[in-house]
């Protein structure tokens, strides 16, 4: 996948796939996932494993948000990134 596509792909997964706030929702809340896309892209084009991209993520989710976490739920979106990023 185009870095341009998967970026935007990226994007909208976090709030539509991953929401864990359960903001997605709102139109205007969408800024509060924003910060983590860069740092996530980075991550997906270094060739990483469901394992890495799920821990990235439940670091985020539970230290950086401090929410109690859904680790299913992580898990399932971390599969859902490796596999586009590896489209």
């Amino acid at each position: 996948m185009p870095s341009k596509l998967l970026y935007e792909e990226i994007l909208n997964a976090i709030h539509t796939e991953w929401d864990p706030i359960g903001i997605g929702y709102l139109n205007g809340e969408h800024g509060e996932y924003d910060a983590y896309v860069p740092n996530l892209f980075k991550l997906l084009n270094s060739v990483p494993t469901v394992n890495q991209i799920f821990d990235y993520l439940w670091e985020i989710e539970t230290i950086t948000m401090g929410l109690p976490g859904n680790s299913e739920a992580t898990y399932k979106f971390a599969c859902y990134l490796y596999s586009i990023s590896n489209d």
